[in-house]
């Protein structure tokens, strides 16, 4: 039996800061379900057909093919396959508009869930809604966690009446996500591996920037008893502790999934998206990668520390930085 309010936890903060490995982390606790970045289910998921964390599409996945057919049963009860591929187009461009840059605040404003004749918003919201709630029915989780990690996504859900919603906002040191972006990472696809694309430190800084500003925009329409802050740097240090804060905060009576204070057991997840760790299994260490402090360029450190240089006083980072 689903709850009256599912209980959303939408994670939101700069990409490459460690949030794929806590929404995992998260995902092993009972009554807690981890999405994975959500926002990526119609394009990546359905359209490109890349895997869930199972390794199937998710038309094939036992999760959410039964939440996609959950979906067509309410918003399509007899229509053709071509009818839901033109549902599913129209989904996916009522989300690209909402998540557009140019509609970037007007999409973070919607938070504040005033009545809205953006009929872009409107529907992907209704749908965003329907997912979390079949997901609570599907699983019987108490909490569907969501990585999308853009603060405009999380808008539709703070701003929705039908969701119990709560905003975990993780940052990390500006210079270790550029130095993250200028490796080459494989990813798995449809028919095979690519290799995710790279990033230059300015633009690299340029979307942390971005991401932070936002997730404080947002932060302006969410209670402050629904907002919880995190760095990665603390929580790769007490990543028990961290975790069990969380939980705490969310209200989930249970522990984070350690075998040793800074070591989780992993199972097969089924989230939609995200950075290729999500892949991993078995026993993981939950430890700092800090291999920035001393390979990164002196010249791509300064260009980074110069355009977070607001940001990086706001969360408590040093200016100066040493291996």
């Amino acid at each position: 039996m689903i709850p009256e309010h599912p209980r959303v936890l939408s994670i939101v903060g700069p990409a490459r800061s460690g949030t794929t490995i806590l929404g995992n982390v998260l995902g092993e606790v009972q009554g807690v379900a981890n999405a994975g970045e959500m926002r990526w289910l119609w394009e990546r998921g359905l359209a490109d057909r890349r895997p869930c964390g199972c390794g199937l599409p998710p038309v094939e996945c036992p999760r959410w093919s039964v939440v996609l057919d959950n979906l067509r049963r309410k918003w399509l009860p007899t229509a053709d396959d071509d009818a839901a591929a033109a549902a599913v187009g129209a989904v996916s461009r009522a989300q690209r508009e909402i998540l557009a840059p140019r509609n970037r605040l007007r999409a973070i404003s919607a938070a504040a869930g005033r009545p809205t004749g953006w009929q872009a918003l409107l529907c992907a919201r209704a749908v965003t809604v329907d997912i979390c709630t079949s997901l609570a029915e599907v699983t019987g989780a108490s909490l569907i966690v969501d990585t999308s990690k853009l603060p405009h996504f999380a808008a539709l859900l703070a701003g929705a009446a039908e969701i119990d919603h709560y905003v975990l906002h993780v940052v990390r040191d500006p210079r270790a996500v550029a130095f993250s972006w200028q490796r080459r990472k494989a990813l798995p696809v449809a028919k095979g591996m690519a290799t995710m694309a790279t990033m230059s430190p300015v633009t690299s800084v340029r979307n942390w920037s971005k991401a932070c500003f936002g997730a404080e925009l947002l932060r302006r329409y969410v209670p402050r008893d629904r907002w919880l802050f995190v760095r990665y740097e603390d929580f790769v240090a007490r990543p028990e502790e961290t975790v069990d804060h969380v939980l705490a905060f969310v209200r989930i009576p249970a522990r984070g999934p350690f075998v040793s204070p800074d070591t989780v057991r992993l199972g097969m997840n089924h989230t939609v998206a995200g950075n290729p760790n999500r892949f991993r299994t078995g026993p993981v260490q939950i430890a700092e990668d800090d291999e920035w402090k001393s390979r990164m360029a002196r010249r791509d450190r300064i260009i980074t520390t110069a355009g977070a240089l607001p940001m990086l006083w706001r969360y408590g980072y040093p200016i100066r930085s040493h291996a």
